[in-house]
């Protein structure tokens, strides 16, 4: 038996490296949270603490909890410095993941049915699409497959589904096994590594949170009081000082819990949702996650085959959890549905996605596999095995095919970047930020702050304190902001719409207040991103507009400054 899945997970490590790798790309994400959490590795390393090294005043990071930073600061730690290096930390986390699904699935399903449970999570169109970005979601769900499977060897604590009949569940007490509704007692090893891997999990995102609360409900409901409090104190004193540190800290505005109330975390100015906005957005994100975001996660597709494959995945998956609710044990699964459906169905629509699905999808098809092995009992072995094989195929053929195209992207991607650099593949706009900042790293005053779209982004390239500029076309909004983040240069890019509009627009209304100091790429009909710095108020750069456009003025000690589209290879802050 153990010979057997031993094999069962060593094949399902090398099924899932090889379907990791390729769709692997040298890339960094475009979105800027690769570059905050390599900064924050950064800090760690470099003796600044869990702070944000990119802003002007360093305030604490409140944000993102540490655990993952703490992972890419150990290797930075060994003297990782590029992108592909660190990207080896998500990979390794993915390589945990559909193993930890089969030895948690196991304890409740033949090991062939747990064998397709994890092959089907392992093919995740998410799943594989995060398993190479320095982003926490991939490690995230490896430590909740895992606390999953240390709770369901708990002693008795149950998980919602329990099969009967041929198969009764075993539960796991340390030495030897019992049947549920037994309560030896759970070993200290066990629910040591338990309340570990829940630490981790809580640790490494806040939507770790539920699995906590539910772990713990779970052993109180199971009369297991002293695992419960232990688990409770281990998560919850952590926590609490977390919780504690952001409350105290001079600028928390980036934490979740003062962006969740928001009606729109992208432009605070609308002010806090109210009640009927929450429910709006209830609605929303129900809509979202049942049409979009999980079908993308389970298959990769938005059509309507993906669509009702997705809805009979849920249909079997609820009807399971609710007769773990009949009976009276819904154990942690059961439990951590809800929670986390809870938090996600929240959570501001803006920021919803398949990424926050990716955690429900394991456990949706351990549920559904559930109930389709509990239902095929009565229709003998052959229906039973037909049913399974058919959801099987309906949830591996499209997620096959996704994998193709993704693999065929992933080769143009690192076709690009062989040519024009590891941000080649977020297009030629993004390359010319990213040869901007490390043009303005190596130019200009040790220390000068910017004002910029991504500061992040900015940051790791350049080592020099960036704030994003304010969103807002009030004439002094760019001035005043300038002026409390200390700086005196702003990137006029071309990444997304917002620098034509938000820094554009200052230009064009006062463009004797701004001088150019370089003009990084051009190429590929983008226009050059520009570094402009801003004079003190009543100085007369002599840019002008005039009807054949803008001209800009070159600042003075900038003539012939290098104009570059190719970015570095490696991160330049690690590389100092």
């Amino acid at each position: 038996m153990r010979r057997r899945t031993g094999l069962a997970v060593g094949l399902l490590v090398a099924i899932q490296a090889f379907l990791a790798w390729g769709v692997f790309v040298p890339a960094p994400h475009p979105g800027g949270d690769n570059a905050g959490y390599v900064a924050l590795g950064h800090a760690l390393t470099s003796g600044e603490g869990y702070t944000e090294v990119w802003d002007p005043a360093r305030p604490p990071h409140t944000k993102y909890p540490p655990v993952f930073p703490l992972l890419l600061a150990v290797a930075i730690g060994v003297g990782v410095q590029g992108w592909v290096g660190l990207k080896a930390v998500t990979l390794l986390a993915t390589l945990a993941v559909a193993p930890g699904v089969f030895l948690w699935t196991r304890t409740r399903l033949p090991e062939t049915v747990a064998f397709g449970v994890a092959l089907v999570t392992a093919l995740s169109p998410s799943l594989l699409y995060h398993s190479h970005w320095v982003l926490s979601d991939v490690p995230f769900l490896a430590f909740t497959v895992w606390a999953l499977w240390a709770a369901s060897g708990g002693g008795g604590v149950a998980v919602p589904g329990a099969l009967q009949g041929e198969r009764p569940p075993v539960v796991e007490a340390g030495e030897g096994s019992v049947a549920p509704g037994t309560s030896p007692g759970i070993s200290r090893l066990r629910w040591l590594a338990l309340a570990s891997l829940v630490l981790l999990a809580a640790f490494t995102r806040s939507a770790g949170l539920p699995l906590a609360a539910a772990v713990v409900l779970a052993l109180a409901w199971d009369r297991h009081l002293r695992p419960a409090i232990g688990v409770a104190v281990a998560v919850g004193l952590p926590v609490a000082f977390w919780w504690i540190r952001g409350r105290n800290a001079v600028a928390a505005e980036g934490r979740y819990t003062r962006e969740f109330f928001l009606l729109d975390p992208y432009q605070p100015d609308l002010g806090p949702a109210s009640l009927g906005d929450f429910l709006t957005r209830v609605v929303e994100n129900l809509t979202g996650y049942l049409t979009r975001f999980l079908p993308e996660a389970l298959v990769g597709s938005q059509g309507a085959f993906a669509a009702v494959t997705t809805l009979v995945v849920v249909v079997l998956a609820g009807v399971a959890w609710i007769r773990s609710l009949r009976a009276g044990r819904p154990g942690v699964v059961g439990l951590f549905i809800p929670l986390y459906l809870g938090v996600i169905l929240l959570w501001p629509a803006v920021w919803s996605g398949d990424r926050f699905a990716l955690p429900l999808v394991p456990v949706l098809l351990a549920l559904a596999a559930e109930e389709v092995w509990r239902l095929g009992t009565r229709r003998g072995e052959a229906a039973r095995t037909g049913a399974l094989a058919v959801l099987g195929l309906a949830l591996l053929l499209p997620a096959a095919m996704d994998w193709v195209e993704a693999r065929e992207e992933a080769n143009r991607c690192r076709a690009l970047a062989r040519i024009d650099g590891p941000w080649a593949c977020g297009g030629p706009a993004l390359v010319d930020f990213a040869a901007a900042a490390q043009w303005a790293g190596a130019n200009l005053p040790e220390g000068s702050a910017v004002l910029t779209r991504k500061p992040r982004i900015w940051y790791v390239n350049s080592a020099l304190p960036t704030r994003t500029y304010p969103f807002s076309e009030a004439p002094d909004a760019l001035r005043r902001s300038a002026d409390a983040a200390g700086a005196r240069h702003v990137v006029l890019d071309y990444v997304g719409g917002q620098g034509t509009r938000f820094v554009g627009g200052a230009l064009f209304s006062d463009p004797a207040a701004f001088c150019e100091a370089a003009a990084v790429g051009g190429e590929g009909g983008v226009p050059p991103t520009r570094i402009l710095e801003m004079l003190p108020p009543g100085q007369d750069s002599g840019s002008r507009v005039s009807d054949q456009g803008l001209r800009l003025a070159r600042c003075p000690g900038t003539e012939g400054a290098p104009s570059r589209s190719r970015s570095r290879e490696g991160i330049p802050i690690l590389e100092r």
